[in-house]
């Protein structure tokens, strides 16, 4: 049986040091407590090593920014070749400009790029500049949907002042009716509406947007109403490789990404239409490491090697493989789940599980079985994931499914 003690005893010494241990999202105790990892020593490809020694199939991909797999060797050879030039410099490396024309080439709805160094940097530039384009104050957000650590969105509003949220309004996700009155209420006031998309908050299934919702957005967003901002930080390049608004039929007049685009290397770009290039240019955004080159480096890489043919196929049919693999198992042990969201990037509950223990549950046997999922988070896979991959995961899945059989019953 696998044991965690060396991981338990580092967290332990990061309580002690660093405020929480682990703070934010990769707390190990979201995962299931004891019986999971806390820190991992090293990684390859699809898969980790933690402290202690275990081995796994990962299917977080480092909560998302790993789409082609750990080290992979262009991108890693690509971020080399210019660390030995250099990253960090008083001007911008050349990379600046040549990343900024890949994305405008790539992004159908973009003609400009700004960079930052994660997803919250590019989500908060979006608002900056459709407010500083529309002269107007409110944005609009779907209820619950994360959009990063910014006072006016972050989950948990502790250190901030009410006045930071004033102009944040909120609808429940694919409810058009309520968007379109919250736009008329206050359209003399609402700079923007931005969303995911798709709904993938924290301990929720994933929900696609309804073709009702979409044509109202395209309608609803247009010249003469508030810019359209698409955040696609967690799902950009997991569905399209214009962009998930492309998947999705939607011309976003400002797209954010980050994540998966630089494969772990820390990285993200707002990029907008021409009509707010004006605009983007009158906002204060700036930092001393977001011209850093290397990350440029392996984010162009990154880009050019998931838009080679049948990259992102494969990264469907992999996850069609897992998906369709683990709704028969389900069912040959009587159990009712819901497997929601894109196959790239999917998510499996159990109904009637609010607490999320059949997860638990279903969580630690598959670490105990080297497979590593998440009880309340989304997943992701990746392009190093390969069909041999799968078929070990669903050896383990099998066990995982039992566990929860054995515990819960059907």
């Amino acid at each position: 049986m696998r044991t965690f003690s060396r991981s338990q005893a580092l967290f332990e010494r990061a309580k002690k040091v660093l405020p929480g241990g682990i703070p934010g999202h990769q707390d190990p105790r979201l995962l299931v407590r004891g019986q999971s990892p806390c820190f991992i020593d090293r990684a390859e490809g699809c898969r980790f090593w933690d402290v202690d020694g275990h081995e796994y199939i990962d299917y977080m991909c480092a909560y998302g920014p790993m789409i082609l797999g750990y080290s992979h060797p262009r991108v890693e050879e690509a971020a080399q070749r210019q660390r030995q030039k250099g990253d960090c410099f008083n001007l911008p490396s050349p990379l600046w400009v040549e990343l900024a024309e890949y994305l405008v080439n790539l992004i159908p709805s973009a003609d400009w790029a700004l960079f930052g160094k994660n997803g919250s940097d590019a989500v908060n530039c979006a608002v900056l500049i459709a407010r500083a384009y529309t002269g107007k104050n409110k944005i609009i957000k779907a209820e619950g949907t994360y959009h990063g650590i910014g006072p006016w969105c972050t989950p948990n509003p502790t250190g901030t002042t009410e006045g930071e949220r004033a102009n944040v309004l909120t609808f429940p996700f694919n409810d058009i009716r309520t968007l379109v009155r919250l736009v008329e209420e206050n359209r003399s006031d609402v700079a923007g509406v931005i969303i995911t998309p798709f709904k993938h908050e924290f301990a929720h299934d994933q929900e696609m947007p309804s073709e009702t919702f979409l044509n109202g957005l395209r309608q609803l967003c247009n010249a003469d109403g508030p810019v359209l901002i698409m955040d696609d930080v967690r799902a950009g390049f997991r569905l399209h490789m214009g962009g998930s608004a492309e998947y999705f039929g939607l011309k976003p007049q400002l797209s954010c990404f980050s994540k998966a685009m630089g494969n772990g290397y820390p990285i993200s770009a707002c990029l907008g239409t021409r009509e707010l290039m004006k605009a983007g240019k009158t906002i204060f955004f700036t930092g001393s490491f977001f011209t850093s080159a290397v990350p440029m480096a392996a984010a162009l890489a990154t880009l050019m090697e998931m838009n080679r043919p049948g990259v992102l196929d494969h990264l469907f049919q992999i996850g069609e493989m897992l998906k369709q693999g683990m709704l028969k198992q389900a069912e040959s042990f009587g159990l009712k789940i819901k497997y929601t969201g894109p196959v790239t990037m999917p998510f499996m509950t159990f109904k009637d599980d609010h607490s999320f223990e059949k997860n638990k549950t279903f969580c630690a046997r598959a670490y105990q079985e080297g497979v590593f999922f998440h009880p309340s988070h989304n997943w992701f896979l990746s392009a190093a994931h390969r069909k041999e991959d799968i078929e070990e995961t669903l050896e383990a899945t099998y066990q995982a499914f039992k566990a929860v059989k054995e515990s819960f019953g059907s």
